[in-house]
């Protein structure tokens, strides 16, 4: 019985053991694992720590000499109070990581040394170089030079090199090439595209076409430097006409031969877009230009190869001339300052002062004195003025004509010897000029019948003088009575604009 209950106690009790093995788990140890990884992380961290140190103390790249002994490193990270797999595995991944880490944190800093000095040259360089390109392309491109960037480099450097410019003498020689690249080739790049798409932009800004008919309307643009106007009142044109105006790149300053004209603006042309290359206008019509500064100056027009000033009105802001009705075929303007021309008082309340100010302005008439606008005109000063109003288009040929009192016409030679060789003007009966004689209208008349070839009257002038000047010419009841300087200057503009 005894022997019994024991068997059937210990079968209880195994039953119980599997049963009680069958439900429990244990928890799987990881100290292995995470020793690797902790042990890999200190190692690199310390390892890439004491490399940069050692060189930056100039040592040599030697891990061992920073190494901490196994000792070492169970005090340092408390190993001592964790498992013996922990422990061990830790040390050997902390060993392995300080030892790669401190080689390449050794390595990178003696990269660093060498490269630090000269990193960003090249790009510093660039960028300053991009700027100074973009800047001596517009400078070349205004000023009408080629599009050269190597030109215009050397001509930069050579008013201060680049070490002196950009205080590189206090960088290393390695910056001072790499700095040197960059910015010839920002420059390059920079100065090739900025003149390019310059060019593009002032020959899109540069132009304004457009068909004017019986409506008012107008043709204006803005290069950027002065804004033009042309303006064309309601039934100036009929025939629908395409006008367009433009300015001529590197213009500016344009054929100036005078060494008292200092140049405002580009030359600006007007052109007739028909097959005939002109319209009649049947009102006048005015061109405009923005303009601020000196009263000196003027509208010049480009006839017979040389700028012949128009008569200008400046307003604020502004200056414009008048275009006069009838034939028109465009032209050739620009802006000038004439700093040479003085102011004569006894022409300012003249009804022809507009008219004598213009040839003034354009050297036909003195202006070294009073012109005394009401008094008749001698032959000698009336040959002199048509002399310098036409002779540059219409030269004389062979000079065949004798002046008997050629001697004594003093600086009136050359006027008189066109005058009479062309026809213009007649000699008395001894055959002498006669400079210090009266001009008759009848002699005008001669003038222009011989010009125009045809039989000119001076009705015609006398007429226009009374409807636009309100004044009567004595020439239109009596052809022999004489003209006076306004009336001469008043005739030349009006048949000669």
């Amino acid at each position: 019985m005894k022997k019994t209950n024991k068997f059937k106690l210990m079968l209880v009790w195994m039953l119980l053991l599997a049963m009680m093995s069958s439900s429990l788990t244990f928890a799987a140890d990881t100290s292995v694992a995470d020793g690797t990884t902790y042990g890999a992380s200190m190692g690199a961290f310390d390892g890439n720590f004491f490399g940069r140190e050692a060189a930056h103390a100039n040592r040599v790249n030697n891990y061992l000499n920073d190494l901490l002994t196994d000792a070492q490193i169970i005090g340092k990270f408390m190993l001592s109070r964790d498992t013996a797999s922990f422990q061990s595995s830790f040390i050997l991944a902390y060993r392995d990581a300080f030892q790669t880490a401190y080689q390449a944190g050794y390595r990178e800093v003696a990269m660093s040394k060498v490269i630090a000095p000269v990193e960003g040259a090249y790009d510093h360089g660039m960028s300053l170089g991009t700027l100074q390109g973009q800047t001596e392309a517009m400078l070349d491109f205004i000023q009408g030079r080629k599009n050269d960037w190597s030109v215009a480099y050397n001509a930069y450097v050579a008013k201060g090199s680049l070490l002196v410019r950009y205080n590189l003498l206090k960088e290393v020689m390695a910056y001072r090439t790499a700095f040197a690249n960059g910015y010839r080739e920002g420059f390059m790049t920079a100065y090739i595209t900025t003149f390019q798409e310059q060019n593009v932009s002032v020959e899109t800004a540069n132009k304004d076409v457009k068909q004017i008919s019986m409506r008012e309307d107008s043709i204006s643009f803005d290069d950027g430097t002065v804004q033009l106007m042309l303006h064309f009142p309601a039934a100036t044109l009929y025939e629908p006409t395409n006008v367009t105006a433009f300015t001529t790149q590197n213009s500016f300053n344009y054929r100036n031969y005078s060494t008292h004209m200092t140049p405002v603006t580009s030359k600006y042309t007007i052109s007739i877009l028909n097959s005939r290359g002109s319209v009649t206008l049947l009102k006048p019509i005015t061109l405009s230009f923005e303009y601020y500064g000196s009263e000196r100056a003027g509208v010049y027009q480009w006839l017979g190869n040389k700028w012949v000033y128009q008569y200008t009105t400046l307003t604020d802001g502004s200056l414009f001339i008048t275009i006069p009705a009838g034939t028109y075929g465009g032209g050739e303007y620009a802006i000038f300052i004439d700093e040479k021309y003085k102011n004569v008082s006894d022409i300012t309340f003249n009804w022809a002062y507009k008219e004598i100010y213009t040839l003034m302005r354009r050297g036909v008439v003195s202006d070294a004195g009073p012109f005394n606008p009401n008094a008749k005109i001698t032959r000698g000063t009336f040959a002199l003025m048509v002399y310098n109003a036409i002779s540059g288009t219409d030269p004389l040929g062979a000079a065949t004509k004798v002046i008997n009192d050629f001697d004594s016409l003093s600086w009136y030679k050359e006027a008189a010897k066109y005058m009479v060789n062309k026809g213009y003007m007649r000699l008395d009966a001894n055959g002498n000029f006669n400079m210090n004689g009266n001009v008759s209208y009848a002699d005008v008349e001669h003038m222009l019948s011989v010009m125009s070839s045809t039989s000119f009257k001076w009705t015609e002038i006398s007429n226009k003088m009374l409807t636009e000047k309100y004044t009567r010419s004595a020439g239109a009841t009596n052809l022999a009575a004489h003209i006076t300087k306004a009336e001469t200057a008043y005739m030349l503009i009006s048949v000669f604009k």
